[in-house]
C-alpha cells in the first residue's frame, strides 16, 4: 500500500489499537471505529473553545483585582475586616515587614475567658491536672512593634494529650485551637489571649511545646500580618489534699493521740506544707435522746497539745501522718467533736494556698467498772483419739498439743466434756454475796452439771474455780459456740451486776481402724489391700497412707510374727477425704523376698490426716496379713507356648485377605469410571471445533489493503525515533 492509501485510512478511522485487527473483526466493531472518530474530532473543537474563553477572560480579572485597590484606598482598613478562621489565612508574613512582631512573655491556666490587656494576678492562675476537660490556657504577648494593632487572631497546634473544641471561636481542626483579640493594642502594651481546649487524660504533667501563628493588622494599612513562634507552657498537676482520721473513738478523761492521715490526690506536690489545729468543737450527744440537747464548749471539755506541725513537701500521691494529742473531759462522754484543721501549703505556681478542713470524733460513753474476768482452764479431754503415733510424727503432735494450749476451751461434739474456767476479782476492793450463773449460746450444746454458783465472799485478786459437765451435739461440729456468765454481787454496800462471756470451739471425733487386708497380685507385682474405716464423726481431711517398715532385731526367734513382709521401701499415697462411717479403699506395691515362706505377717500401717482446724494428726495402724506364697506361672508360660496351628493362622490372616479384595474391587471401579469420562470429554471436543469451522465461514473478514495498512502502521510506529 502507497503512503498516500495509508493517510487516507488514518482520516477515516482514526487511530485504533494494532490488537484490533488481530484476526477477525465483526460488522458491529467496524460499525464503531467512524463513531469514535467523530467524538475525537468534536473533543479538539471544544478545546479550542475553552481556550478562546480563557483568552477573553483575563480582561475581567484584571479589572476586579484594579477595582480591590481602588476600594481599599477609598475606604480605610476597616473595609476589609478580617473574621476569625479555624486554620490561619494567607497573609504578608513577618520577614517581609520592617516592625517587629508581638513577643511571648508567659502561659498560665486560668478560669477566665475574656481576652484583656490587664496585668497577670496570681488569683487568676489556676492549678490543671491530665483529664481535667476543658480548661483554658491563657498566653500572654507584649506589642514590641512602632505602630498600634488590631484584629490579633492566634492558632495555636496542640500536642498530644490535649483537643480543641470544635464548634467554638471558629474551630473546625481537633489539633488548633483559636483565640481572637480585637481591641487596639498600643505600642509596647501587653495582652492576654485566651485558648480554650480539652486536657484529655493521657496528658502528662509537664513543659510542652507548641507552635503558635498569630495574624493581625496595623492601624491605618493595609493588609494583614502574620507571625509564627514557639509558645512553651506547662501542665501544671493539681494539688488535692485529703485529711482522715484513723482512730475516731476517743475516751473522756484520758489523753488520746489521734493519728491524722494527711494525702495528697492530686498531680502535682504541695510543698512548704504547715498545718495548724483551729481547735475542737462540737457537744452534740453520740445517743438516741434528744432530751437537753445541751452545747459542750470545745475549749472548756477538750484541750489540744502540739497545734502546728510543719510537714513540708507532700509529693503527690503520697500522705503524711500527724499526732496530735487530745484531752476530751470527763464530762464529754458520749459526745460528738469536730477537729478543725487549716493547712497552709505552695501550690503549683508556688502561691500561698489555706484550706481548711474538719474532721469529726466520737467521744466514747463512760464505760461501767467491771472488776470481774473470766479465764478459761485447760479441758481435762481432748479430741485425739490416735491410740499409736509414729516416731517421725512426733513434731505434729507436740504442734497439736501448743493449739490445744492457746485455745483450750475445745469440746469434742458426741460426747460428754468438762468445762472449766475460773472466776477473778481485778479491783481494789472486795466482793460480797455473788451469785455467778452459767448459760449456754446455742440450744445444741446443753448444760448437764452445775449451772449456779454463790461466793460469800471474794478478795481483791482472788480467783474462784468452777467446772461442770456439758454435751455438744454433732450438727454444731465445727462452729464455734459461746457460754455466758451473769455476776450478781455487793461492792461499797451497793448492788451491781456483770456479765462476762467465754468462747469455744466444737470439734468432731476421728477414730480410724483397718480391715480386710490381703495381698493381691496385680501382673506379677504383690499389693498390700485393704480399706480404712473412719469410726468418728466427722471428716479426715487430707488422708494419706504409708507401709511402716520397722527395724526388726538380728536375734529375733524364727517366727513369722517377728519377721517383716517389707524388704524395701515404701511410697506414701494420698487417698483424700476419708469420710465417717464411709470405708477408703488404698493398694500398697509390696516387695517381697521370692523365698520368703507363707504366714501370719505383721503390717504397720502409717496414716495421717487433718481435723477441721486443719491440724495435722499421725497414726500409726498395725496389723497381720497372710502371705500365701509366691503364685505359679506355669498357666502363663503354656499360654505362651501354645503350638501354632493351621486354624489360629486362618483366623488370623482371612479378615486381612478380605480387605485387600474389597480395596482391588473399589479401585477397578474408579479406573473405569475415569475411561469413561475421558470419552465424553473427548466427543465434546469434536462437537464445539466443528460448531466452530462452520462460524468461521459466517465472519467477515478484513480487506487486505486494510490489514496491509494497520500492518504497516503498527511497524512504522516502531520504526520512528
Amino acid at each position: 500500500m502507497t503512503e498516500q492509501g495509508r493517510n487516507n485510512l488514518r482520516e477515516k478511522y482514526g487511530i485504533v489499537p494494532f490488537s484490533f485487527f488481530e484476526g477477525c473483526v465483526s460488522e458491529l466493531t467496524r460499525r464503531e471505529v467512524p463513531r469514535r472518530h467523530t467524538i475525537i474530532a468534536k473533543s479538539k473543537q471544544s478545546r479550542k473553545s475553552f481556550n478562546s474563553f480563557l483568552s477573553f477572560g483575563l480582561y475581567p480579572s484584571l479589572i476586579s483585582v484594579v477595582a480591590y485597590f481602588v476600594l481599599f484606598t477609598t475606604f480605610g482598613v476597616n473595609a476589609f475586616a478580617q473574621s476569625s478562621n479555624s486554620s490561619p489565612p494567607t497573609a504578608i508574613p513577618i520577614s517581609v515587614q520592617t516592625d517587629r512582631a508581638p513577643s511571648f512573655l508567659e502561659a498560665y491556666w486560668t478560669e477566665d475567658s475574656i481576652s484583656t490587656s490587664t496585668s497577670t494576678t496570681n488569683n487568676s492562675k489556676k492549678e490543671i491536672g491530665p483529664g481535667e476537660g476543658t480548661s483554658t490556657l491563657a498566653i500572654v504577648f507584649v506589642n514590641r512593634g512602632r505602630t498600634d494593632i488590631t484584629g490579633v487572631t492566634g492558632y495555636l497546634t496542640l500536642p498530644p494529650g490535649f483537643r480543641a473544641i470544635e464548634g467554638e471561636n471558629n474551630v473546625t481542626s481537633p489539633n488548633i485551637a483559636v483565640a481572637s483579640y480585637d481591641s487596639i493594642i498600643k505600642a509596647g502594651d501587653t495582652f492576654t489571649m485566651y485558648f480554650t481546649m480539652d486536657v484529655l487524660p493521657q496528658a502528662k504533667v509537664g513543659p510542652y511545646t507548641s507552635d503558635l501563628t498569630l495574624s493581625y493588622s496595623k492601624i491605618l494599612e493595609v493588609g494583614q500580618i502574620s507571625a509564627s513562634m514557639m509558645i512553651p507552657f506547662r501542665l501544671t498537676g493539681k494539688v488535692i489534699l485529703d485529711t482522715t482520721l484513723l482512730n475516731q473513738n476517743l475516751t473522756a478523761g484520758s489523753p488520746n493521740p489521734l493519728q491524722i492521715l494527711i494525702k495528697n490526690d492530686g498531680t502535682a506536690n504541695a510543698t512548704g506544707a504547715i498545718v495548724t489545729v483551729v481547735g475542737v468543737s462540737g457537744g452534740t450527744t453520740a445517743s438516741n435522746s434528744t432530751s437537753d440537747g445541751r452545747s459542750v464548749n470545745g475549749s472548756a471539755t477538750t484541750t489540744v497539745d502540739s497545734e502546728t506541725f510543719s510537714i513540708g513537701n507532700i509529693p503527690a500521691g503520697r500522705s503524711v501522718l500527724i499526732t496530735p494529742i487530745i484531752y476530751p473531759d470527763y464530762s464529754s462522754g458520749a459526745t460528738i467533736q469536730t477537729l478543725d484543721l487549716e493547712i497552709a501549703y505552695n501550690n503549683a505556681y508556688g502561691i500561698r494556698t489555706d484550706s481548711d478542713y474538719s474532721i469529726g470524733m466520737i467521744v466514747a460513753p463512760n464505760p461501767p467498772e467491771s472488776v470481774l474476768s473470766i479465764n478459761p482452764a485447760i479441758m481435762s479431754t481432748t479430741s485425739s483419739s490416735q491410740s499409736y503415733v509414729a516416731n517421725d510424727n512426733k513434731n505434729n503432735a507436740t504442734e497439736t498439743e501448743d493449739e490445744i494450749n492457746e485455745n483450750p476451751i475445745q469440746l469434742t461434739a458426741g460426747r460428754l466434756e468438762n468445762l472449766r474456767f475460773s472466776i477473778t476479782n481485778n479491783g481494789s476492793l472486795p466482793l460480797t454475796d455473788i451469785v455467778f450463773s452459767l448459760s449456754s449460746g446455742t440450744n445444741s450444746v446443753k448444760i448437764l452439771g452445775d449451772s449456779r454458783w454463790r461466793v460469800d465472799h471474794m478478795a481483791p485478786l482472788a480467783n474462784f474455780p468452777m467446772s461442770t459437765t456439758v454435751y455438744a451435739a454433732e450438727d454444731v461440729i465445727n462452729t464455734p459456740t459461746e457460754f455466758e456468765v451473769n455476776a450478781d454481787y455487793i461492792e461499797r454496800g451497793q448492788s451491781k451486776t456483770d456479765t462476762l462471756n467465754i468462747g469455744a470451739y466444737v470439734d468432731g471425733q476421728i477414730r480410724i481402724r483397718t480391715y480386710d487386708l490381703d495381698i493381691n497380685y496385680v501382673g506379677d507385682a504383690p499389693n498390700l489391700v485393704g480399706n480404712l474405716l473412719n469410726e468418728g464423726n466427722t471428716v479426715a481431711l487430707f488422708t494419706t497412707i504409708e507401709l511402716f517398715n520397722p527395724a526388726v532385731e538380728a536375734e529375733s526367734s524364727q517366727s513369722n510374727l517377728n519377721k517383716s513382709l517389707v524388704t524395701g521401701p515404701s511410697q506414701q499415697q494420698y487417698l483424700g477425704d476419708l469420710s465417717e462411717n464411709s470405708p477408703l479403699p488404698f493398694s500398697i506395691p509390696l516387695s517381697i523376698d521370692s523365698d520368703l515362706p507363707a504366714g501370719d505377717y505383721p503390717v504397720s500401717l502409717n496414716v495421717t490426716y487433718s481435723d477441721n482446724l486443719r491440724m495435722a494428726h499421725g497414726l500409726l495402724l498395725n496389723d497381720t496379713v497372710v502371705y500365701e506364697g509366691q503364685p505359679s506361672t506355669s498357666s502363663n508360660n503354656d499360654s505362651n507356648n501354645d503350638p501354632f496351628t493351621f486354624v489360629s493362622g486362618i483366623s488370623g490372616i482371612f479378615p486381612m485377605v478380605i480387605i485387600v479384595i474389597i480395596v482391588i474391587i473399589v479401585g477397578l471401579f474408579l479406573i473405569r469410571r475415569r475411561n469413561k469420562k475421558k470419552k465424553g470429554e473427548k466427543l465434546s471436543a469434536k462437537i464445539t471445533s466443528t460448531g466452530r469451522h462452520s462460524d468461521s465461514n459466517s465472519v467477515s473478514k478484513v480487506t487486505d489493503e486494510d490489514s496491509d495498512f494497520f500492518l504497516d502502521d503498527s511497524s512504522s510506529r516502531k520504526n520512528k525515533p
